[in-house]
């Protein structure tokens, strides 16, 4: 019989590897209908033995699975501590929470009134009536400046539905933890680092907020990672996801 996390596996290479447009979404909803299950027992994960003290790493990184297709691992955040603000170029993403709770904030680009903002802005620029922050209208390139809009704000733990995000919709986030340390496991799709096509390379960027447009409108700004922030790495000690699966013909 497979394990929980290798059902996960799975319906992600199915989902973002094997998916024809018209099926996508409804290959979206199952997988994130099986995460939904997956608990800190499937993944042999023990929150207790993952605190840290204050001087070490306040971010832990443990690698489940990765390829060219996708990334899975579990965070986990020390007491009191975040994954700053930062973005998810042209990917998909999923977060399940594994152990305590965590606030994500979210933020979506290219919403009809960042769209309206934006291109006010790039037409009064162009006219010298504008304010001297440019914002290219063309999607999917790496911007110094964005435009985005605050969607949601909620606190998330064990019980909770996992959270999606896509190219647009809750695309920039930041993620703390609650009342004490907390874990989730992600899956993000395509991996940062691949390619865009037409674009680039897909880079990971890191948001401030420089100011607040309208209300729920901010304007942030791509800023160096965070001298407070960095990361360690833990062993993964769980089932092996790929067991039984034949990677090939499930990416096929």
């Amino acid at each position: 019989m497979a394990s929980q996390i290798q059902k996960v596996l799975k319906q992600a290479l199915l989902t973002f590897t094997n998916s024809t447009p018209v099926h996508f979404i409804a290959n979206l909803d199952s997988l994130a209908s099986i995460l939904d299950k997956t608990t800190a027992e499937d993944v042999n994960f023990d929150i207790t033995a993952a605190t840290k003290s204050e001087e070490e790493a306040p971010v832990t990184y443990i690698d489940v699975y990765e390829d060219s297709s996708l990334t899975m691992g579990i965070f986990v955040l020390q007491k009191d501590k975040k994954l700053p603000l930062h973005n998810h170029p042209e990917m998909y993403g999923l977060i399940k929470v594994l152990a305590g709770k965590i606030r994500v904030i979210s933020y979506s680009i290219n919403t009809p009134t960042t769209v309206e903002v934006d291109t006010r802005s790039y037409k009064d620029n162009q006219t010298g009536s504008g304010s001297n922050i440019m914002l290219s209208p063309d999607k999917g390139k790496r911007k110094r400046f964005v435009t985005a809009e605050l969607v949601s704000n909620d606190i998330v733990g064990v019980d909770s539905k996992p959270c999606i995000l896509d190219p647009n919709k809750r695309n920039i986030h930041e993620i703390y933890s609650v009342d004490g340390p907390a874990a989730f496991i992600d899956i993000l799709a395509p991996p940062y680092n691949t390619l865009i096509p037409g674009v680039g390379p897909r880079y990971c960027s890191y948001y401030s907020i420089v100011t607040s447009i309208l209300p729920n409108i901010f304007r942030l700004q791509e800023t160096r990672n965070p001298p407070w922030y960095w990361t360690d790495t833990a062993p993964y000690l769980g089932p092996d996801p790929t067991a039984n699966i034949n990677i090939e013909s499930e990416s096929m």
